[in-house]
């Protein structure tokens, strides 16, 4: 795993240096979507990761199913493709677009509640999320009713936390702890 992560991490560096040197960024993202999205269906996925499979044959299908995509981000593909490395597309685009967020000033941040927030929620949330960081803020929310109420929120290495089930539990800690 760790193999394919670091790989992942060259290929999405090396991606954003492009992107960034000749101002492609913003089609480097739309068209690694679109490459990972087509090697997530699963026929597809079997097709290039079958070992008998000549690469060739990878090749003109890649080609065939994706359509329209910068020809360095289709290279890019088929290289990892052609290098054994198929499972590395996913997390390379994953650490292409954290490249991108950060790039841009904008942290994405994992909100985890116990129920789905409504709209005034989700703005309070952002709007406290960026005066703690300075950042704009991306949302990823997660439903996780084992909170039971509250909120906790990753931002990178950093989490706040701010959920009941914590609370329980330095309660019982502190309780237990006499």
């Amino acid at each position: 795993m760790a193999r394919r992560d670091t790989a992942a991490r060259r290929y999405a560096e090396a991606a954003f240096e492009i992107g960034r040197s000749d101002g492609t960024l913003e089609q480097w993202e739309r068209d690694l979507l679109k490459l990972r999205d087509a090697f997530a269906v699963e026929d597809v996925r079997t097709l290039i990761e079958h070992p008998a499979l000549a690469y060739t044959e990878k090749e003109r299908v890649v080609r065939r199913i994706v359509g329209d995509v910068l020809p360095e981000a289709l290279n890019l593909v088929l290289l990892m493709v052609r290098r054994g490395r198929p499972k590395a597309i996913g997390p390379t685009v994953d650490h292409f677009r954290t490249l991108l967020r950060r790039h841009r000033g904008i942290s994405l941040a994992e909100v985890r509640t116990a129920l789905d927030l409504e709209e005034s929620q989700r703005v309070a949330v952002m709007d406290r999320l960026h005066e703690l960081t300075g950042d704009e803020i991306e949302i990823n929310e997660v439903v996780d009713e084992s909170l039971i109420g509250g909120i906790t929120v990753r931002i990178g290495d950093t989490l706040y936390d701010a959920s009941v089930r914590s609370r329980l539990e330095r309660l019982r800690a502190r309780l237990t702890a006499v």
